[in-house]
């Protein structure tokens, strides 16, 4: 976001657009500049954060296989099963997938579970997990897979970024068959069967950035048709879930579509075809340095973020009103949310805004506000718990993170550890 709402910080949380990073810091970033922000008047994004875990490590064996998957009956009106239990407190980790990672993974989960959270979410990018058609790579995911199961904390692994063998050639869409999506859906869920427990199909599908540089809504829809067939194939039990789209006020399909209107044309698309693909709406929500109780226009914050629905926290209360039009009455998670502390990184000047203290209260805050007011969401995954012991203090996943480089907490941890749980 550019200042006076100009700013387009299209920043995919955990892993969005851009040029992709290796080696420790594995995240992508992608912001729109100053001319293309100019170009669409009143845009918005709530800059979320980027961060793609590439956590899987380059060399590691490749195993041949996986088996054609046929296509799976989408269960009618799914129902959102959650795994037993209550709420899903959830983080947005960073972990690592390295013959040298078990101790950083393990502090990931100590903090994970100290701070009474029973979930993480993390990325597997398509690109690296299969590099050629069919050569699979999972050494690292199952690294990970086999410490966080050992823990009892549960996943959400969010698959994203295709391969280049994959792509249309033609580019009219995202993928040349959709039937590799779901043979690539079918193998992870089918591995990792009762060990990851659900698959968020693609992330923030309305940046351009993620789909090929084109947002195309049907795109999406054969893509999570594919991957919903490809799971339940491997893991009927495992929950899928739609792609949290990125907050935006930006309407330009070689940028961004507005997350709102997007989730409007997905439930009209093919008089609502696609909708029986999934089991629990994901939503990514960002409130700039707007309080999670206030919401443009009839309680606006103030300053320069606060003109736009998608600066705020309550954007999931339009983003459901799209469920409840269509008499949807599946479950909710946000699975991105937070609040940055003065950043350095360019479109993110609003964290100025946002001290500690206040990082703590919205954060806690928001907690609270859905507890009391939305019945419908079941599941919260704050951005981000410990990414700022992988990058340096000038990347803007940095003052997100609420914990410190050292593994100390920050304020906002220890508050959500103190936090009551449902």
């Amino acid at each position: 976001m550019l200042a006076a709402m100009l700013m387009l910080g299209l920043l995919a949380a955990c892993g969005g657009g851009g040029s992709e990073k290796t080696a420790t810091t594995s995240s992508s970033t992608s912001a729109v500049t100053t001319s293309e922000a100019t170009a669409v008047a009143s845009a918005s994004p709530a800059a979320s954060p980027s961060a793609e875990s590439t956590a899987i490590a380059s060399g590691t064996p490749a195993i041949a296989g996986g088996t054609p998957a046929t296509e799976a009956s989408p269960s009618a009106a799914a129902s959102g099963n959650q795994p037993s239990g209550s709420f899903a407190y959830g983080f947005n980790v960073y972990f690592r997938g390295d013959d040298q990672g078990a101790d950083f993974n393990t502090k990931t989960i100590n903090a994970v579970k100290d701070a009474g959270f029973n979930w993480v979410r993390v990325q597997i990018p398509w690109n690296q997990f299969e590099r050629a058609k069919g050569q699979w790579d999972p050494l690292p995911i199952d690294r990970m897979v086999e410490q966080y199961q050992a823990a009892n904390v549960m996943v959400l692994a969010s698959v994203v970024k295709p391969p280049d063998w994959a792509l249309d050639p033609s580019g009219n869409q995202l993928l040349a068959n959709y039937g590799d999506f779901q043979d690539l859906m079918h193998f992870l869920s089918d591995r990792y069967k009762g060990k990851i427990e659900a698959w968020e199909i693609w992330n923030e599908e309305n940046l351009a950035s993620e789909m090929g540089g084109q947002v195309r809504v049907q795109d999406y829809g054969s893509l999570l048709e594919a991957g919903y067939n490809g799971v339940k194939q491997g893991d009927p039990n495992a929950l899928v879930v739609f792609g949290g789209l990125t907050p935006t006020g930006v309407n330009d399909p070689t940028i961004a579509i507005n997350d709102l209107e997007y989730l409007k044309q997905f439930y009209q698309l093919k008089d609502g075809y696609y909708t029986k693909f999934f089991d629990v709406l994901g939503m990514h929500v960002s409130a700039t340095n707007n309080p999670p109780d206030k919401m443009y226009p009839d309680d606006p914050g103030t300053g320069d973020w606060s003109n736009d629905p998608s600066f705020y926290f309550r954007r999931a209360e339009q983003l459901h009103q799209v469920m409840v039009d269509h008499h949807d009455n599946r479950r909710v998670w946000i699975t991105e949310f937070g609040w940055t502390t003065k950043n350095q990184a360019k479109g993110y000047e609003y964290g100025a805004d946002n001290s500690p203290q206040q990082q703590t209260d919205y954060l806690v805050g928001a907690f609270d506000y859905a507890a009391k007011n939305w019945p419908w969401t079941t599941g919260m995954f704050v951005w981000n718990l410990n990414y700022s012991a992988v990058v340096q203090p000038d990347d803007e996943k940095y003052p997100w993170a609420v914990l410190n480089a050292d593994w100390s907490p920050r304020p906002a941890y220890t508050a959500l550890q103190q936090m009551p749980k449902r």
